[in-house]
């Protein structure tokens, strides 16, 4: 059985330091090993930089899509279309926050990206903007999920979008040549995607690969230290990245 390893990180961009908004890009992970299968999980969100309490939609939709993930893998993975299924989710999970929290529904907005492995199996979906990329054995490099935008090139769909039906794409499969996966928000994807070609830049290849032989906190702290140091200086936004590396 396979073994993945996960590492994730996100930081406060300039924009928001000097608007005193916080961060409003989340990441999280969710590793759960037992008798009826390994569940590896990591998501990101970037909350919507209109929306006042953005931060805490993405914080707790990046948390509790990965439990229900884990608990659901086997349905979803076998339900033919299962985004309604997730969306219904997505939307009872910030509907409930918005009212124990007395905070507007449409005020929780972030996009969301995800990715869930059991059995070799993986589910991978998408709302909005930002790249999720994979790599295969034979160190090729692929976008599986593109940005997506709203009506409007400069506007995207969030996970209170709905209005949209379709807005959440999902990518269901089995690993495979499966080695290694990527997701960004659109603040690192500045730096780590290419637009035009509609490409991930192979810098990416490398830092999926630093799990290789570094510990999941090493490559954090590697994570972060790219964030301020190199990435973050491209853009004005808060960014966040997610690597997953099969070992």
């Amino acid at each position: 059985m396979s073994k993945w390893k996960i590492a994730s990180s996100y930081i406060i961009g300039q924009g928001h330091i000097q608007k005193d908004i916080p961060c409003q890009d989340r990441t999280f992970k969710l590793v759960n090993k037992s008798s009826k299968g390994n569940f590896y999980g990591l998501s990101l969100a970037d909350g919507a930089g209109s929306c006042k309490h953005s931060d805490i939609g993405a914080e707790h939709i990046t948390k509790k899509i990965l439990h229900f993930l884990n608990s659901k893998f086997l349905y979803i993975s076998k339900k033919k279309n299962p985004s309604n299924y997730i969306l219904r989710f997505i939307e009872k999970e910030l509907k409930s926050l918005s009212h124990k929290r007395n905070i507007i529904f449409k005020d929780l907005s972030s996009t969301l990206l995800f990715i869930a492995i059991k059995d070799n199996k993986f589910i991978i979906g998408h709302i909005g903007d930002g790249v999720i990329g994979v790599l295969d054995k034979n160190s090729n490099l692929k976008t599986l999920s593109k940005p997506m935008n709203g009506e409007f090139s400069n506007s995207t769909f969030f996970t209170t979008s709905t209005y949209y039906k379709h807005r959440l794409r999902i990518i269901k499969g089995s690993i495979k040549e499966s080695i290694g996966f990527i997701l960004m928000s659109d603040g690192t994807e500045e730096s780590l995607y290419d637009k035009q070609k509609e490409s991930l830049i192979d810098s990416n290849k490398i830092i999926i690969n630093w799990l290789n032989k570094n510990s999941e906190t090493k490559v954090e702290e590697g994570l972060y230290h790219n964030l301020e140091q190199i990435i973050s200086k491209q853009t004005s936004d808060d960014c966040s990245i997610g690597i997953m590396k099969r070992c």
